[in-house]
C-alpha cells in the first residue's frame, strides 16, 4: 500500500497545477510572504478535526521538474503558501494547497491560465508523467461537475492503478479574492464519496471567505 500512499502525496503537490501554478522552480511565481496572507493561507487549509477518525503525517515535498508553459506564473507574486498535512482514514487520503498572491489580477491570470485548454492539458501530462512506470498506469483526467463553493470553482478527477490496484483522486479547486486553494481526496479501489467531498469542500470555502474578507 506504501506506493499509493506516496503516489497520493505527489499528486497533492501536483493539484496546484489544477489552479494555475506550476510544480517547481522554472515558471514558479515570485515570492514575497508576509505574516498576515501567510495566516490567511494556513487558516484555509483542511484539518485532521475535519475527518473524524484520520490521522495526519506532515507532508513531503516533491523535486519533480514538470514545467509547462500555459502555465508559467514568472510574472506573479505570492505572498502566502501553505500546505495541509496529509490525512488519512483507512483507504480514503485527503490533502490541500493553499496559495494568496498579491493582487486579485494575479490571481484571475492564474486561475485562466490553469483553466484554459492549454493549461488543463498540462495539468493531464504532469499526472501521467507522474504515474508513468512499469507498475503503474495513468487512466484518465477529466473535469467533473461540482457546485460552486467560492467565487470560482472547478473540480477534475483523476485514474490510474498501480500494481494492479485502482484508485481515483478528486482535485476541487477554489478561488475567493486573491486566495486559491487545491483540496485532493483520493481512495484505493473506489471513487471518492461525492458527499464527503461536497463537505470538505464547503468547510474550505467558508475558511476562505473568512479568511479573505476585506483582504
Amino acid at each position: 500500500m506504501r506506493p499509493l500512499r506516496r503516489l497520493l502525496a505527489c499528486f497533492v503537490l501536483l493539484a496546484l497545477v489544477a489552479s494555475g501554478t506550476a510544480v517547481a522552480g522554472r515558471g514558479d511565481p515570485k515570492k514575497n510572504f508576509n505574516p498576515a496572507d501567510q495566516a490567511r493561507a494556513k487558516a484555509m487549509l483542511v484539518r485532521v478535526s475535519d475527518v473524524p477518525g484520520s490521522t495526519g503525517t506532515k507532508s513531503s515535498q516533491s523535486d519533480d521538474d514538470f514545467y509547462c508553459k500555459a502555465l508559467d506564473e514568472s510574472a506573479l507574486t505570492l505572498t502566502g503558501e501553505a500546505e495541509s498535512q496529509n490525512i488519512s482514514r483507512g483507504l480514503l487520503f485527503v490533502s490541500g494547497l493553499s496559495q494568496v498572491y498579491e493582487s486579485r489580477r494575479d490571481a484571475d491570470i492564474a486561475w485562466r491560465q490553469g483553466m484554459s485548454a492549454a493549461g488543463i492539458s498540462c495539468v493531464r501530462e504532469g499526472f501521467r508523467r507522474e504515474v508513468s512506470s512499469p507498475n503503474s498506469k495513468f487512466v484518465s483526467f477529466r473535469k467533473i461537475p461540482f457546485p460552486r463553493l467560492a467565487e470560482r470553482t472547478a473540480a477534475f478527477r483523476v485514474a490510474a492503478t498501480t500494481q494492479g490496484v485502482p484508485f481515483v483522486i478528486d482535485v476541487v479547486v477554489l478561488m475567493q479574492s486573491r486566495a486559491q486553494v487545491a483540496g485532493v481526496s483520493g481512495i484505493v479501489g473506489s471513487t471518492p464519496p461525492r458527499a464527503e467531498v461536497e463537505r470538505l469542500g464547503r468547510i474550505v470555502a467558508s475558511r476562505m471567505k473568512t479568511a479573505m474578507r476585506g483582504a
